[in-house]
């Protein structure tokens, strides 16, 4: 399966996305440094593995991988596009094709906004940018995971 486990999760999401020190994250949870260390190790692991089964699923080159904020850049490699890939909390693994970018249809404003609120999440972007455009802020998104 193409997620990671709830715990594993959140302390991922807590030392990545909220910037949180390791003891802080465990004096929070209640468990040693330790454990959270190990987590984070895996979680990292597990999060690699799942952007190298997406990877060969859509036959694509991997461009850029950022795990510490949970996304990938992929480029496929018979129609040559890039393509977007996010782990979204509680969801798993969502993909945005680059040709494809366009939130105000139906079908593709409910992944915009899961794209948005874990950019959200992982810090890509801060909670308060105030835009209230879906489409100018996931191409805000873009614009920082390509820099």
């Amino acid at each position: 399966m193409l997620k990671l486990p709830p715990k594993m999760e959140k302390i991922l999401l807590l030392v990545h996305g909220e910037g949180l020190r390791e003891v802080d994250v465990a004096k929070k949870l209640g468990v040693s440094r330790q454990a959270i260390s190990k987590s984070i190790r895996d979680g990292v692991g597990r999060l690699s593995q799942i952007f190298l089964e997406v990877a060969e699923i859509l036959n694509a080159d991997i461009i850029r991988v950022n795990l510490r904020k949970g996304y990938a850049i992929f480029k496929d490699r018979q129609l040559n596009i890039k393509i977007y890939v996010f782990y979204i909390p509680e969801k798993g693994v969502r993909i945005l094709f680059r040709d494809n970018i366009e939130c105000n249809s139906e079908g593709l404003r409910s992944l915009c906004i899961d794209i948005v609120k874990a950019a959200k999440k992982w810090g890509i972007i801060k909670k308060d940018k105030g835009k209230s455009d879906i489409n100018e802020v996931l191409q805000e998104i873009i614009k920082i995971i390509e820099a």
